[in-house]
C-alpha cells in the first residue's frame, strides 16, 4: 500500500511538472482565446472616454443588489473589454500605456471596493472568473500588490458542485493556477472540466443529449449554452498540451454539439422552448449566435468532423428528446416544437425574479417557426394562461413556476417517439383541478394536434390555444380553416375564437428583476374555448406551415391525413407514412380491412414500412405486448438510464 501510494504521488509531481512546463503555453492560448472574441477599437475608445478618474463609470449602478443580470458586475465586464483591446495585436489599442492604466483603475478599483450580492452565483463564480481574466490579460504587466488583493476574492471560489456550476468554478481555480504558479491546481481543475463531459441521468448531459441543470429540467439556452462555450473555450486553450481534449471526452462534446442545441435554432434563433427562463428580450438571438459561433469554433479542437458543424444548420428529421419530454420536427423550409413536463421532467422555473409568468412553459407549448421571428421579443405581450398548444384554466392567477412540484407536470405521461422523419408527442396534462390528453403528430408537410378527456373543476373557462403570434400581414378566415403568415389551420373539432390586433404590455410582467419596460405590437391570437368546468370536452385540428390562402381549400384532403381515434384511451392518425398511435391505456385500434392494432399497456407507437417504432412514454414499463395484424410481438424496453428511449424494429414477415 505504501509503495502504490508514493507511486501515485510520483505521478501527481511528474503532472503538475508537466503543467508547469506547459504553463507559458496554456497563457498565450488564454490570451489568443480572449482576443479572438474581442468586440472592436469603437467600444473600447467609447468606454475609454467615459471612465472616470477612480476608474468607474457613471452610468454603472454600484450600489445595485439585483440578484438576476447584476448591473454592477457590468464594471469587471468592461475592464475586461479593454484589457483584450490591450492584448489584441489588431487592436489601435494594443500595448497602449492609457489604455493600461485605465484597465489597472478600473481592476483595482473594484479590489478595493470588493463589491458583493445576495446571489451566490457572483462571489463564486461571476466576479472571480472576470477578475482572472482580467489579471490574466495584464499579464507581466499586472502589479504584484494587485494579485496579491485579489486572493480573498479568488478565495471564494472553490472546486465542487455539479454540471456546468462544477465546469465553472473549475475553470477558475484553472485560472488561479497560472496566476499563482501552481501547477497542482491547474492539474487538477483540467480534470475536472473535463469530468463533466460525460453523459448521465445527473445534472449534466442526458442520453438523449440534451442537458440538465437545476433538476431534470432542459436548459439549452442557458446552463446548456454555458456548458459548451466554456467546454470549447478550455479546449481550444488546452489544446497541444497534456491535459488537451480529445478521445472520449472529445466524443462527447462532439455528440452534445451535433445532437443537442444545434437541433433547436432555426434561422439564427434559439427556438423560444429551449431558452430556459432567460426569455427577456434579444434571449433567442444571442443565444441563437452563441450556438452558431460554438458549432464553427468546434472545428478548432476536432477539425476532422468540420464539414459535420457546417451543415448541421440544414438539417432535416424528427429530434425526440425524450429525457427532456420535448420533440422537434426541422423541414427544409418549417420548424415545429412541443415541450412537456411529467413527474419526471420540469417544463419551468422561476430564479432571481426571472420567468415569473412560466407555469405552463412545459404543458405543452407547440412552437412554429417559418422566418424565425414570430415569436422574437413577444414575451410581454404574451398572455400566459394562452401560450400555444396548451390547454389551461383561465381562472389561475398565480404563474409562478415557483415552490414544490410546481415545475413538474402531475402525471407520469409524458414521452415521445420518432423514425427519424416524423414522430409523436404526447402527455397526459394534469394542473389544478383540470386534465386532457394531448398529442401532436409531426408529419412531413404538417403537424396534427388532437385533445380529448378535457375536464375537471376549473376557476374560469378552458382554452386550448392554437397560436399566439406576432401578426404577420393579413388573416383569413375560412370558417373551418384559418391562414396566417404562411401557415393556415383546418379545424376538425372545435370551434376556433380568433383575435388579432394591438396588445400593450410591460417587460416587468414577467421579468421585474430589470424594473418597467413597456412595450406594445399586433397579436394573432387563435384559441378553443370548451367552457368552465368541463366534461369529456375535445380538440382536433391539423396545422399545416407554407400554405397560403389559396391553397387551403385543397391542401387538407391533399395531405392524406385520417384521424382513427380521438378519445381518452386512444389518439390516432393515420399520414402518408402509415399509421402513429398513442394508447393511454390497453387497447385496439382498428386499421380497416380486418386489420387492428393492439397494445397490453400505455405506449406510443409508430407502424410505417414493415417497421415499427415505439416507447414507454412513462419510463416505468418492462415489456410490451403488441398485436399487429394478428401476430403477438413481446418487446423488451429500453430500462435504466434509457427509460423511454424510442425503440425501433422490423416486423416479422406474415
Amino acid at each position: 500500500m505504501k509503495r502504490l501510494t508514493l507511486i501515485l504521488a510520483a505521478w501527481a509531481l511528474c503532472g503538475a511538472a508537466v503543467m508547469a512546463d506547459e504553463a507559458g503555453q496554456i497563457r498565450r492560448q488564454f490570451v489568443e482565446y480572449k482576443v479572438g472574441q474581442s468586440s472592436g477599437d469603437r467600444s473600447v475608445a467609447k468606454l475609454l472616454r467615459a471612465q472616470q478618474a477612480d476608474g468607474t463609470w457613471p452610468d454603472v449602478d454600484y450600489a445595485s443588489q439585483r440578484r438576476g443580470a447584476w448591473p454592477t458586475r457590468d464594471h469587471l465586464k468592461r475592464v475586461e473589454k479593454m484589457a483584450v483591446a490591450y492584448r489584441d495585436p489588431e487592436s489601435d489599442f494594443h500595448r497602449q500605456p492609457e489604455l493600461r492604466d485605465a484597465v489597472l483603475a478600473g481592476l483595482r478599483h473594484w479590489l478595493d471596493a470588493d463589491y458583493r450580492n445576495a446571489n451566490w452565483w457572483n462571489g463564486r463564480i461571476g466576479v472571480p472568473m472576470s477578475v482572472c481574466s482580467i489579471m490574466i490579460l495584464l499579464g507581466d504587466e499586472l502589479p504584484a500588490d494587485c494579485k496579491e488583493r485579489a486572493v480573498p476574492i479568488l478565495a471564494r471560489s472553490e472546486m465542487g458542485m455539479t454540471g456546468q456550476n462544477k465546469v465553472w468554478c473549475a475553470g477558475i481555480a484553472l485560472m488561479k493556477g497560472l496566476l499563482y504558479g501552481d501547477a497542482g491546481l491547474m492539474d487538477e481543475a483540467a480534470g475536472q472540466i473535463h469530468s463533466e463531459l460525460r453523459v448521465s441521468t445527473e445534472e449534466g448531459i442526458q442520453p438523449d443529449w440534451s442537458f440538465h441543470q437545476h433538476g431534470p429540467q432542459q436548459q439549452f439556452g442557458n446552463y446548456g449554452r454555458s456548458f459548451a462555450g466554456e467546454m470549447i473555450m478550455w479546449g481550444i486553450i488546452l489544446r497541444g498540451t497534456d491535459v488537451a481534449l480529445r478521445g472520449d471526452k472529445l466524443e462527447v462534446l462532439r455528440n452534445y454539439m451535433l445532437e443537442g442545441p444545434s437541433w433547436i435554432v432555426w434561422n439564427g434563433r434559439m427556438d423560444l422552448s429551449g431558452c430556459g427562463r432567460q426569455l427577456d428580450s434579444g434571449s433567442p438571438q444571442s443565444n441563437g449566435r452563441e450556438i452558431e459561433r460554438q458549432l464553427l469554433a468546434m472545428r478548432r479542437i476536432d477539425p476532422e468532423f468540420g464539414r459535420r458543424y457546417e451543415a448541421v444548420s440544414g438539417r432535416v428529421g424528427f429530434k425526440p428528446f425524450w429525457r427532456s419530454a420535448m420533440a422537434v420536427q426541422r423541414r427544409p423550409d418549417w420548424y415545429a416544437s412541443v415541450r412537456m413536463s411529467s413527474t419526471r421532467a420540469i417544463g419551468a422555473e422561476t430564479c432571481n425574479t426571472e420567468n415569473m409568468q412560466g407555469l405552463h412553459l412545459g404543458d405543452g407549448v407547440l412552437l412554429t417557426y417559418l422566418k424565425g421571428g414570430e415569436y422574437e421579443d413577444i414575451t410581454p405581450l404574451w398572455d400566459w394562461k394562452r401560450l400555444p398548444g396548451t390547454t389551461c384554466d383561465q381562472g389561475v392567477e398565480k404563474l409562478e413556476p415557483k415552490g414544490s412540484g410546481k415545475g413538474y407536470g402531475g402525471s407520469d405521461f409524458a414521452g415521445v417517439v420518432g423514425d427519424g422523419e416524423t414522430g409523436v408527442a404526447a402527455m397526459i396534462y394534469q394542473r389544478g383541478g383540470l386534465s386532457a390528453r394531448k398529442a401532436w403528430f409531426f408529419g412531413k408537410e404538417s403537424v396534427v394536434c388532437l385533445g380529448a378527456g378535457i375536464g375537471g373543476t376549473t376557476k374560469g373557462p378552458v382554452y386550448t390555444s392554437v397560436e399566439q403570434s406576432w401578426l404577420d400581414g393579413r388573416v383569413v378566415d375560412g370558417g373551418s380553416w384559418i391562414q396566417h403568415a404562411g401557415v393556415s389551420y383546418h379545424f376538425i373539432e372545435g370551434t376556433p375564437v380568433l383575435k388579432a390586433g394591438p396588445v400593450k404590455g410591460n417587460w416587468a410582467t414577467a421579468f421585474p428583476t430589470r424594473g418597467s419596460r413597456p412595450a406594445a405590437g399586433d397579436v394573432f391570437s387563435l384559441w378553443i374555448d370548451h367552457g368552465t368546468s368541463p366534461s369529456g370536452q375535445a380538440y382536433a385540428y391539423v396545422m399545416i406551415p407554407q400554405c397560403e390562402a389559396a391553397e387551403m381549400p385543397g391542401r387538407f384532403e391533399a395531405q392524406g391525413l385520417e384521424i382513427l381515434s380521438n378519445t381518452d384511451a386512444l389518439q390516432a392518425v393515420r399520414t402518408p407514412s402509415g399509421v402513429q398511435a398513442v394508447f393511454y391505456a390497453p387497447g385496439k385500434l382498428s386499421l380497416g380491412h380486418g386489420r387492428v392494432l393492439a397494445a397490453d399497456t400505455p405506449c406510443l407507437v409508430m407502424l410505417a414500412d414493415g417497421k415499427l417504432t415505439l416507447a414507454d412514454p412513462t419510463a416505468t414499463y418492462s415489456s410490451v405486448t403488441l398485436g399487429v395484424n394478428g401476430q403477438q410481438l413481446e418487446l423488451e424496453f429500453p430500462r435504466g438510464a434509457d427509460a423511454g428511449k424510442p425503440l425501433r424494429v422490423a416486423l416479422p414477415e406474415s
